[in-house]
């Protein structure tokens, strides 16, 4: 029986061989929350010119040598730049060009003082401002490349775009964008005893909530759930919706039910008619250990008809695998923490449902007692998975567990 880790190794190093990430460029205006495809370098300044920082006069820094209350420069105005234009006149001794925030340094200005320190006044049939202190050679002054460099570095492959990374992009002018396609994750529920949420349920039948778990968590991982639909307990059932994904050319096909042994558990029969490539069967995760097959292209998955046997497969197993594809490489956050109530097991490596938070610097996790395999309750409440080796385990309250934090 595989170990999980020799299991996830697997299907790992057949993934990164058998599948391939696929490229797209998309406008800038539709990136946000897309994942970059290749890095990204300044191939311009920012700014692109010196510009003034505030509204304000830009001076030539030796006319305001000595300039105090007691003595002040009057300089004559000769020219206003607002953000957008700029000046051909160049800036003479005596002389001063109004400038407001964002504008472009004038020509041999070499500082700028805040229109709030001056006092504009009449000057003959010109304008003049008074300067009452000295002002600095830069002062007020954003320099050319003083935000990003040509040439400087931004962002590595595999980043997923945030607001921030969009105002640099468009600031860069670069329209559009290569993103990771999201990948098309095929999804389909066997069993002969399910029925879709708008159909009248009767007794002893159950809504497919399998099939809604799972591709949030396709989603999550960076994937498009298509939803293949409801399957009943035949293998040539099952086989037609296996040739619906070929068609269309899906990476990863998802099956949730018909895993176990018993006489209506027919996925294991429709692998086994397509003659596909056994990765592993026999996992020692529990719950929920899935079938893996390669065939023609496509990753065959199939999981566990118990939500819990499920889940815990699609977020260890399936999660990591969509998420390369969508370029991100995500895993569930590896943790470690303090239990508050005693664990006991005998039997292969398994996973609980539990919850973890933070007080004063200590991480503490507490188990929840329904871990029913069919229980759906306790996902809801739990935001990790309590990792429990294999062997008999007695974890007494207080000792330190593992943790895989849900995304």
């Amino acid at each position: 029986m595989l170990s999980l880790e020799n299991a996830k190794d697997i299907l790992f190093r057949n993934e990164s061989s058998m599948l391939s990430k696929m490229v797209e460029l998309v406008p800038l205006w539709e990136a946000g929350g897309r994942v970059l495809a290749v890095d990204i370098s300044a191939h311009k300044n920012v700014p692109t010119f010196n510009r003034s920082r505030v509204d304000g006069y830009a001076v030539l820094s030796g006319d305001t040598c000595g300039a105090s209350a007691d003595n002040p420069v009057t300089l004559r105005i000769i020219d206003r730049i607002i953000a957008g234009l700029y000046s051909t006149k160049r800036l003479l001794p005596g002389t001063a060009i109004k400038v407001f925030s964002g504008a472009p340094l004038p020509l041999q200005a070499d500082c700028i003082i805040k229109q709030e320190e001056t006092e504009e006044i009449a000057l003959g049939s010109d304008l003049g401002v008074i300067i009452k202190r000295p002002v600095l050679i830069g002062e007020n002054i954003s320099l050319k490349g003083g935000d990003i460099s040509a040439g400087e570095f931004l962002f590595f492959r595999g980043s997923t775009l945030t607001p921030a990374h969009m105002g640099i992009l468009a600031t860069m002018g670069i329209d559009p964008v290569p993103v990771y396609v999201r990948p098309k994750i095929g999804i389909f529920s066997t069993g002969n005893e399910l029925v879709d949420l708008h159909d009248r349920l009767q007794y002893g039948q159950l809504r497919s909530s399998n099939l809604y778990t799972l591709a949030e968590i396709i989603r999550q991982a960076g994937g498009i759930p298509v939803n293949l639909g409801l399957v009943r307990d035949r293998v040539d059932d099952v086989l037609e919706i296996y040739e619906k994904a070929y068609r269309l050319k899906l990476p990863v096909v998802i099956s949730t039910g018909g895993t176990a042994s018993g006489d209506y558990d027919v996925i294991k029969d429709a692998l086994q008619a397509k003659k596909c490539t056994n990765l592993f069967d026999n996992s020692s995760l529990r719950p929920g250990a899935p079938f893996v097959s390669f065939l023609k292209g496509q990753l065959l998955i199939g999981l566990s008809g118990n939500p819990a046997g499920a889940i815990f497969a699609m977020l260890l197993f399936v999660f990591p695998i969509i998420s390369r594809l969508a370029g991100t490489d995500k895993q569930l956050p590896d943790g470690r923490g303090q239990l508050t109530k005693p664990i006991s097991h005998h039997g292969s490596q398994c996973f609980l449902w539990g919850r973890y938070e933070e007080r004063e610097g200590v991480c503490y996790v507490t188990p929840f007692e329904n871990h029913f395999c069919s229980v759906i309750k306790t996902h809801a409440k739990s935001n990790c998975l309590i990792e429990v080796p294999d062997g008999t385990v007695n974890f007494a309250a207080n000792d330190i567990v593992s943790i895989k934090k849900l995304p």
